[in-house]
């Protein structure tokens, strides 16, 4: 009960924000001390200007921290029911994100699975505490631990054959990993938590189609709870399905050649880069 307790006060105190959102995280302590990872509690600060995490906001390339994990769900391209082929001429999956029967606040997205290395959203982690201990470690735009960028610096240093010093892992990533319980503590009932990554960039591209003409629901489903997929005889699939939190505003998708509205209620997985002001 004093943990809870504990952890409730440092809450409180965490509330004195700016308008951004992120006025004193760096300089707090970390509210996790001991018995680590602390309680859950979702993650409803607005984590930038434009919205709270499940809104999936990016405001620069840093913000995307590099972690490695054993498995996670991708789920960039979910959404649609529809089968297509990818850019290398093979039929692509159906990845429907389908609202929920039981909470309209949700939906729930087929995604791939996959292993390795893959980025988590600073703007969009859905657990407090992982959120409030990354932005105190990695700054309010991640660049101090490693992120995309310093992942392409570093790959490139190294093919010149020069050595550098590696940022350090953001707290975030030890959110990632599954436990003793099989349960990753990002997010409750968690067997692997969505992320981003280039995996399947061969089959999709690289590009993003923008949608922010109409603002409209989607799918936030950066740092989202996941479960594996179970085929008819109870084994896992290579997908996972995922309960994504659903935000209205302006977007960007994945694939490239869909429409921004889908139908039967459906919506797209997404985020939003909002313009450079």
């Amino acid at each position: 009960m004093n943990k809870i307790i504990n952890y409730t006060t440092a809450l409180i105190s965490f509330l004195f924000f700016t308008a951004t959102g992120v006025a004193f995280a760096q300089t707090m302590p970390s509210t996790c001390t001991q018995d680590c990872p602390a309680p859950y509690v979702k993650n409803e600060f607005w984590t930038t200007e434009y919205g709270t995490a499940s809104a999936n906001i990016i405001l620069s390339t840093t913000n995307f921290l590099s972690c490695s994990s054993s498995a996670y769900a991708l789920c960039y391209y979910s959404g649609s029911d529809g089968k297509t082929k990818g850019k290398d001429g093979k039929p692509l999956p159906a990845l429907p994100c389908k609202l929920s029967k039981d909470d309209p606040n949700y939906a729930e997205c087929r995604c791939y699975v996959e292993s390795g290395n893959s980025y988590v959203d600073l703007h969009s982690i859905s657990n407090t505490e992982a959120y409030i201990e990354t932005i105190r470690v990695c700054g309010t735009d991640g660049a101090k631990c490693r992120n995309m960028v310093s992942d392409a610096a570093e790959k490139l240093t190294a093919q010149l054959g020069v050595t550098t010093n590696s940022l350090a892992a953001a707290p975030v990533c030890s959110y990632l990993q599954a436990n003793q319980n099989d349960l990753a503590p990002m997010a409750p009932k968690a067997q692997l938590i969505s992320t981003f990554s280039f995996a399947e960039a061969k089959r999709y591209g690289i590009a993003s189609k923008s949608c922010v003409t109409t603002p409209a629901l989607y799918a936030g489903c950066m740092t989202a709870s996941c479960a594996y997929e179970l085929d008819k005889n109870n084994k896992p699939t290579k997908f996972a399905i995922c309960k994504c939190p659903t935000y209205t505003g302006p977007f960007q998708i994945g694939p490239t050649d869909q429409s921004c509205t889908l139908a039967d209620g459906n919506v797209w997985s997404a985020s939003y880069t909002p313009p450079k002001q």
